[in-house]
């Protein structure tokens, strides 16, 4: 991994220490640029003049097919979103509930995996079921075995949560909800660009996930993968041209194959033209280098910041079980207090309640701060951020 090269291919980390990628991360030149020279092309080109356009469509369903395969997917499997959530909520949307039926949903989400659900308690009185995540907050695949019943629908959970970075074992529980016929859906937000993300390996129904984090990708860029076999019975939430078929003899309306279905109106075009360039940029290092990067700087970050006075970890103490994401508290210490202390130096962290309430509650508070990390970051700038702590709680 040629350091000197990443970090000249992203301008700011030569002024500012980030550590923020959990939130959105920093996207590389390359990526930016293919935004910006599409959207100057929509200009000085002519955004619709017949070849451009053409030429653009057939970019963007290369850039479906490259998702597929970074996913182990197939092309007609992947729809584009505009975010995480919005994939969650399509298939949360697009599924034939009955009344009684039960969703099982890991207490370590966030709201964008937990709202989409809660809602059908109240627009079709299906059951929401919290499944515990253990005091490290590592979810149990025994504990989704626990909790299906004959009525259990589907078990979703985060791959990777945003408030502690645990590793959950995800082929273990998808395995767990097929042999019991139980539907899947992983929320891939915080692992697809930091970690190996196969659909075939996770046998999974339904993965989420967004380019703005791992993926170093820009905003309004996300993606939904639907198994094969449930894209006819997904209903799609949305309906417009790009997805819909109307025949104005007959008014029978349908929707186009594959799960370009699920997407309506004119496509994001220019995030999805950098999702593609940052998918090629995350390939030629390699992911599993990627990981392997990361995991060693979040063992050396614990191990840092472990020397601060009054340090709480929170997630997985045991290093092997998280990744990128380092929550903590200095007990007594506002956390909000630390962003800023930080921020005035140039260094970036976050601090708040994530949305993740069930894991601040186990810990006994209602807010933290996150240190998040990605392979452009270093040794250095982790000692810099300690040493800046150190010196404002001293």
């Amino acid at each position: 991994m040629d350091m000197q090269a990443i970090r000249a291919a992203t301008p700011l980390t030569a002024t500012t220490v980030y550590m923020d990628t959990a939130a959105a991360s920093i996207p590389p030149d390359v990526v930016l640029e293919e935004a910006r020279r599409y959207l100057l092309d929509t200009g000085h080109i002519g955004i619709y003049l017949p070849s451009f356009r053409k030429e653009t469509y057939a970019r963007v369903e290369g850039v479906r097919a490259q998702i597929a395969a970074f996913l182990g997917a197939q092309p007609h499997e992947i729809a584009f979103t505009k975010n995480g959530t919005e994939a969650i909520s399509l298939v949360a949307r697009g599924i034939d509930w009955k009344a009684g039926d039960e969703i099982l949903v890991a207490d370590t989400e966030m709201l964008s995996n937990l709202l989409p659900w809660r809602r059908l308690e109240q627009t079709h009185q299906v059951v929401v079921k919290m499944i515990a995540a253990d005091a490290a907050g590592v979810l149990s695949p025994d504990a989704f075995a626990a909790a299906i019943t004959a009525r259990t629908r589907l078990a979703t959970f985060s791959h990777v949560p945003n408030s502690t970075g645990a590793v959950q074992p995800a082929a273990q529980i998808c395995k767990v909800a097929r042999e019991r016929g139980v539907l899947s859906l992983v929320n891939a937000a915080q692992s697809v660009g930091m970690l190996r993300v196969d659909v075939a390996e996770l046998d999974c129904d339904f993965l989420t996930g967004c380019g703005r984090k791992a993926l170093r990708a820009t905003e309004g860029s996300g993606f939904l993968y639907v198994r094969e076999t449930h894209i006819d019975s997904l209903e799609p939430a949305l309906a417009g041209w790009w997805n819909g078929v109307f025949d104005r003899t007959t008014g029978a309306l349908s929707f186009v194959p594959g799960a370009r279905r699920f997407e309506a109106g004119c496509p994001i075009v220019p995030a999805i033209l950098a999702l593609g360039a940052a998918i090629s940029y995350a390939e030629q290092i390699g992911i599993d280098a990627i990981a392997d990067r990361v995991r060693e700087l979040t063992a050396y970050a614990v191990k840092q910041f472990s020397s601060l006075p009054g340090f709480e970890l929170y997630g997985p103490h045991e290093i092997t079980q998280r990744i990128g994401i380092v929550p903590f508290n200095l007990r007594g210490v506002d956390p909000a207090m630390l962003v800023s202390v930080l921020e005035a130096q140039q260094c970036i962290i976050e601090a708040g309640s994530f949305m993740a309430d069930a894991i601040l509650a186990r810990y006994g508070v209602s807010t933290m701060a996150r240190v998040s990390l990605h392979y452009f970051n270093t040794h250095e700038e982790i000692d810099r951020v300690a040493r800046i702590i150190r010196t404002t709680v001293a």
